[in-house]
């Protein structure tokens, strides 16, 4: 009687057990269903700029909206690999994520340097935005990013390159006695001017050009330079602005991004737009009062002599013939630009 009695209570028990772990089903699925992905992203901005207080922000949208499933790391520049490498890093898995420029790896994808700044390019800010979302730039880039196990995920764009010099400048033949920090497009255009150029990554510009190393920049907006203290090392400021704009580059690995569920991906394309115009809108407002403050501090404005400005235009079309032969995308990407530049009324000539 005993015996039975302690049979009864143990198939009591392990049916209470079942039956709670039945109900509990979900629960011991829930770690599953809510995997932490964590990213580890790399920016090639300084802390202080613009391109890297936005991810800043984007990482908390991301956590925020996905309920702490999507965390991101964001280093500064040279944290994991030098700034020219980290989009095939990113492509290779190295590090998840980029925020970069795509004149650092034209070498590996000729038709990222010509998306990065076409010198001489007419269009402006949202001429650009409207390129990359209703023409078709961004979904044509991204095609060729994700043959390097890399997704293009937004661009960002922000007003074009201006020059920063230690020495008076008025006209190319005063640009030619400079060491010039140039990249991409922007360097193959000074040289068919007969400016020698350099490359120096973008945070080393101010270490560089306090040594001596270059005379001047030409790799960033009067915003940028003004947060980079460049008017504490070069005093003269250059107008007109040598491009009209500029793009930086949210770049994330492919496989990592496509392994994820759809809707945290649509969340990580959303809060990359909305980044984006953050980013443009700061510049915007930042630029002339970034002017004014430098000449407060006792740089000064030069304007280039009317020659020397046509003679960059010429220059900067007669390079998009040679651009466009660096491979077949960036050949396709240039008919792109071309037709766009007709259809806003521009010429490319």
């Amino acid at each position: 009687m005993r015996q039975s009695t302690g049979l009864k209570k143990g198939m009591c028990a392990l049916l209470l057990l079942g039956i709670v772990l039945l109900g509990a089903g979900p629960l011991l699925n829930t770690p599953a269903a809510a995997q932490v992905v964590t990213f580890t992203c790399q920016n090639v901005n300084a802390m202080n700029h613009p391109g890297f207080y936005v991810i800043a922000d984007m990482i908390e949208d991301l956590k925020k909206m996905s309920n702490g499933k999507l965390i991101i790391n964001q280093i500064p520049p040279g944290g994991l690999v030098q700034s020219t490498q980290t989009f095939e890093s990113t492509g290779s898995g190295a590090i998840d994520m980029a925020i970069t420029y795509g004149a650092y790896h034209g070498g590996i994808l000729p038709v990222a340097a010509a998306s990065f700044a076409l010198p001489g390019d007419p269009r402006g800010i949202w001429d650009m935005y409207n390129f990359y979302y209703k023409e078709g730039g961004l979904e044509f880039l991204r095609t060729h990013y994700a043959k390097h196990n890399v997704h293009y995920l937004a661009p960002m764009v922000w007003p074009g390159y201006a020059m920063m010099s230690k020495r008076e400048v008025k006209t190319f033949d005063d640009v030619k006695r400079l060491k010039v920090r140039a990249v991409g497009t922007m360097a193959q255009v000074l040289h068919n001017l007969g400016v020698g150029t350099t490359f120096i990554p973008f945070a080393e510009i101010y270490v560089a050009m306090s040594r001596g190393a270059i005379d001047a920049t030409v790799s960033g907006s009067h915003a940028e330079n003004y947060l980079q203290d460049l008017h504490e090392v070069a005093k003269y400021m250059v107008t007109p602005d040598f491009s009209s704009a500029q793009t930086l580059e949210v770049l994330v690995n492919l496989k990592k991004f496509q392994s994820m569920p759809e809707e945290l991906q649509a969340m990580f394309e959303t809060a990359a737009q909305k980044a984006a115009l953050h980013f443009t809108r700061i510049f915007m407002e930042e630029e002339q009062s970034a002017v004014l403050k430098m000449q407060a501090a006792g740089a000064q404005l030069l304007t280039l002599a009317d020659d020397s400005v046509q003679a960059l235009r010429q220059a900067s079309y007669d390079a998009w013939d040679s651009i466009a032969e660096k491979d077949q995308p960036t050949k396709e990407f240039m008919e792109m630009v071309k037709k766009n530049l007709e259809k806003l009324g521009y010429t490319s000539k």
